[in-house]
């Protein structure tokens, strides 16, 4: 919802408040409870980042002071004003939680992102140090190299110090030149595991990589992937080509909606849909293991369309570089 439809709802609030209020002149209507959730609402939806955040929670928080007005202007009984009141409150304070959620999430996004620039920086600077200390040494090996080729001129008594002085600095050069080698490659990896990171949209976490696939890529109560879904699996695919080393577990999670077990057998089933995806593309299914966790461990609440649709997911965790 946006700031101005939110000040289009406060002006036919208004609007419907004022009429009530002149077509029962003679006997005004006073309701405590529909002027503290209309109070309430307004600061609510006056706020731009509410609006942003929770515009569901708004547009429903809304409907119930229309319900609250139009059962005071029937004259209908106290209750049914209080109920609407009580409703309208409280969707409004689920729209104030909702943008403190957003809030929060972001704050965390930020800092996971900030922290995996400081170690991607961190890994950066010290493989172009090691680089540094190889190119170093390889200079020194070529400068001993030479001095040994020199001694090899004087008299035969000094040949064999010179050839074995020699061999010694040969070995040093190919020594420097591999960790150089190993050192542009470590350089190299780590820029590709950023492009990598930031390609797949990954969060770094303790039991290693999570990427998080919305319920977008199923029709609803299906586990068949749409085609979207391909651009997605097919990075995930090169990235295992890439690091075989890694292996990766997906979990199938899905919202409180339907029975426990239906849900238990929609998360499985999904789960394997995209383990079967990866093996299709040639990944091999030793590397792979799925499985469904129904409507457990939910990452957002279940009494909205929002929250419900965040909690079915699939989560494709990669392990750690061992």
């Amino acid at each position: 919802m946006t700031n101005a439809f939110s000040i289009t709802l406060r002006r036919s609030l208004a609007v419907g408040v004022a009429a009530l209020l002149g077509a029962c002149a003679s006997a005004p209507k006073n309701h405590a409870a529909l002027d503290e959730a209309t109070a309430a609402y307004e600061r609510a939806a006056g706020d731009a980042r509410v609006a942003r955040s929770a515009p569901v929670e708004l547009r429903q928080a809304h409907q119930a002071l229309q319900e609250a007005q139009a059962a005071l202007r029937a004259d209908e009984d106290k209750d049914a004003v209080a109920h609407f009141s009580y409703l309208a409150k409280q969707r409004t304070e689920i729209a104030l939680q909702t943008d403190r959620i957003t809030q929060a999430e972001e704050a965390i996004a930020d800092a996971s992102s900030q922290r995996d620039r400081i170690l991607i920086g961190a890994r950066t600077r010290d493989a172009q140090a090691q680089q540094s200390l190889a190119e170093k040494a390889r200079i020194e090996a070529e400068s001993q190299r030479a001095r040994a080729e020199a001694q090899g001129a004087q008299a035969e008594a000094a040949r064999t110090e010179a050839i074995a002085a020699r061999k010694l600095a040969e070995e040093r050069l190919a020594q420097a030149t591999r960790s150089a080698e190993l050192a542009r490659a470590e350089q190299a990896r780590t820029q590709a595991l950023e492009k990598q990171l930031v390609a797949l949209k990954a969060k770094e976490t303790s039991r290693g990589m999570v990427l998080t696939l919305g319920d977008v890529l199923f029709d609803t109560g299906k586990a068949q992937l749409h085609a979207g879904a391909s651009r997605t699996i097919d990075q995930l695919v090169a990235f295992l080509k890439e690091n075989p080393e890694r292996t990766i577990q997906i979990e199938g999670y899905t919202d409180s909606m339907g029975t426990p077990a239906l849900n238990q057998s929609l998360s499985e089933r999904r789960a394997d849909a995209v383990k079967n995806a990866l093996t299709d593309r040639g990944i091999t299914a030793a590397r792979l293991s799925s499985r469904g966790f129904g409507e457990t461990n939910p990452v957002a609440g279940n009494d909205s369309a929002a929250g419900r649709q965040l909690n079915r997911r699939v989560e494709i965790v990669v392990s750690k570089k061992s």
